[in-house]
């Protein structure tokens, strides 16, 4: 077992992506003629550089459950990756529900979108639901939005909403175009929305992921709107203007203060597994801060406990 940084804080790890094998042959699919007809998801896996099992989500999960292990991660929340691929997700989930919890994606454009999170939630027994704006072509305050923002709010769930750059990498390896429009991408459409459902937290995840401002111009408004810290966050280097992670760290501590910030890694995929250098990052980097005991655990555990409603 390796040692980790702050060996005696409980990690919940908000922002774990869950390649499932639905998502794996979507991708061998979408990447053909560059794959043997006869073997698309080796060639797939090979052409990534992977080397996780795929031929069934509980033995992804398994997979995912020794390296929590191995790096002392209490639990992971998986972000279901492929659209309406939640049943995957769930599968995991209830193979390891007191290390596992999951997100379902939503396309709220869809008919049955109202009625997958409905079901996500109360069939499958998933924790959450994620919306990607720019991906599925919507503003989160879009009237039509509106009914899965009810169902989410009935079943008393927190809603992730990517916002900002968007990058897939997967995507971008395969040399495939990613159609998303940015224009929706602008956490300040979120307002409204926090302001309607203020019982339903929201995340944002990646601060804002290029929105910093507009992020923090939100969550002053509304006590519900939260942030993830996932990924190197490097939409950082886009910024016009000079800004490290510590500073971005600072100043979203003294808008939202330590009860509304979640510790998420990105992770995706093995061999790299879990990203424990996007940890040790920015665990100095609170440490740097000064930030209280207390308020370590809460940001890179206990909030997401007490927004999830997870066991301890």
């Amino acid at each position: 077992m390796m040692t980790r940084p702050l060996p005696d804080v409980p990690v919940v790890d908000a922002h774990v992506h869950f390649f499932s094998p639905d998502f794996i042959a979507a991708y061998a699919a979408l990447g053909k003629g560059q794959f043997p007809p006869d073997d698309a998801i080796g060639g797939l896996l090979r052409h990534m550089g992977w080397d996780m099992d795929f031929t069934d989500p509980v033995a992804l999960a398994t997979r995912w459950i020794r390296e929590m292990d191995e790096r002392q991660i209490n639990r992971m929340m998986l972000v279901t990756s492929w659209l309406w691929d939640e049943a995957s997700t769930a599968r995991a989930v209830q193979a390891y529900p007191d290390r596992l919890s999951g997100y379902a994606m939503i396309n709220p454009m869809q008919d049955i979108a109202e009625t997958r999170t409905r079901r996500a939630v109360n069939e499958l027994g998933l924790k959450g639901v994620t919306l990607f704006p720019a991906m599925h072509g919507f503003h989160v305050d879009a009237p039509e939005v509106y009914p899965v923002h009810e169902a989410i709010a009935q079943a008393k769930i927190p809603t992730f909403v990517h916002f900002g750059l968007l990058k897939i990498g997967i995507r971008d390896k395969l040399g495939l175009v990613s159609k998303f429009d940015l224009r929706l991408s602008n956490p300040l459409d979120l307002l409204p929305v926090a302001k309607d459902f203020p019982d339903t937290a929201f995340i944002i995840p990646h601060f804002g992921c290029g929105y910093f401002h507009e992020m923090l111009m939100v969550a002053a408004q509304c006590p519900n709107v939260c942030v993830d810290t996932s990924s190197s966050n490097s939409w950082i280097d886009l910024m016009p203007y000079s800004l490290t992670l510590k500073e971005v760290f600072k100043k979203t501590l003294a808008v939202l203060g330590p009860d509304r910030i979640l510790f998420g890694s990105d992770s995706t995929a093995f061999p790299t597994g879990w990203r424990q250098e996007v940890f040790k990052a920015q665990a100095a980097i609170l440490q740097d801060l000064g930030v209280s005991k207390e308020d370590l655990e809460n940001i890179f555990g206990g909030n997401a406990v007490r927004i999830f409603k997870l066991a301890g």
